[in-house]
């Protein structure tokens, strides 16, 4: 099921052409089908508890933990580029909880016996906590400054929230036991996933609605009113400015 619910969402967002409006997100959905079916041909070839097949399985989940990263940071400029006094002050701090993070796996993986295994561990963890804080700030701007995301967008942030807090309460309960149980918290991931999935093909089955123009805080009419009104003022004020400077030397 999974798999083909995979392919499903891959057809849709291409289908659709959301990947042009998220070419990032467009890049997540096409690297998780290339590493299912990566990972399954390795299982195949290889057997499920082989060292390549170990290999394969860590290797593919960094390449899309990034690509994770990089769609939900893709999700905060497309909401925020009009405003780009907050989108500014907004990705310096990114910037800084993602510095955060690597140091954090860094340190982690440095103490164990298994270095690429706790660095990616350490990340899918700190990635899942940060993406939760980031949307939920992201939902809280967008309602503060009116900079909301259009239906479509806000199903895709809906299903990577549901995926990441389903993924932050599974490692909290999973964590000192992770290894002995992996299997059961690999299949509580993949549950949650197909979820996500699920929220994410629902609207991409009928056709995308067109993108909203950018919210106008004047028309052009208002400002150039207003414009003038200014500039008749000033006018004004440097006429009385000149009156009173003649009239002091008189």
């Amino acid at each position: 099921m999974g798999t083909a619910l995979k392919l499903v969402l891959c057809a849709l967002v291409f289908g659709r052409g959301l990947h042009r409006r998220l070419p990032l997100f467009g890049l997540y959905v096409a690297l998780v089908v290339m590493d299912d079916f990566a990972v399954r041909w390795t299982y195949h070839h290889w057997g499920y508890t082989s060292d390549m097949a170990r290999r394969v399985y860590w290797s593919s989940l960094g390449v899309v933990l990034f690509a994770r990263g990089l769609a939900v940071a893709e999700l905060c400029w497309t909401s925020l580029r009009n405003s780009s006094a907050i989108w500014s002050i907004t990705r310096r701090w990114m910037a800084l909880l993602s510095l955060a993070m690597l140091a954090y796996a860094g340190i982690a993986a440095a103490k164990n016996s298994s270095p690429m295994i706790a660095f990616l561990l350490t990340v899918e963890r700190s990635l899942d906590l940060g993406i939760s804080v980031i949307l939920v700030a992201l939902l809280r701007l967008g309602l503060r400054y009116k900079v909301l995301l259009g239906g479509i967008e806000r199903r895709v942030v809906l299903g990577f929230s549901v995926y990441s807090t389903f993924q932050i309460v599974n490692n909290s309960f999973m964590k000192q036991w992770i290894m002995k149980y992996f299997q059961w918290w690999v299949s509580a991931s993949v549950v949650s996933f197909e979820v996500a999935m699920l929220i994410w093909i629902a609207p991409l089955l009928r056709p995308l609605p067109p993108l909203a123009p950018p919210p106008i805080l004047l028309s052009e009419e208002t400002s150039v009113t207003l414009l003038t009104q200014i500039v008749e003022q000033m006018r004004r004020i440097v006429e009385e400015l000149k009156r009173l400077g003649k009239s002091r030397w008189k």
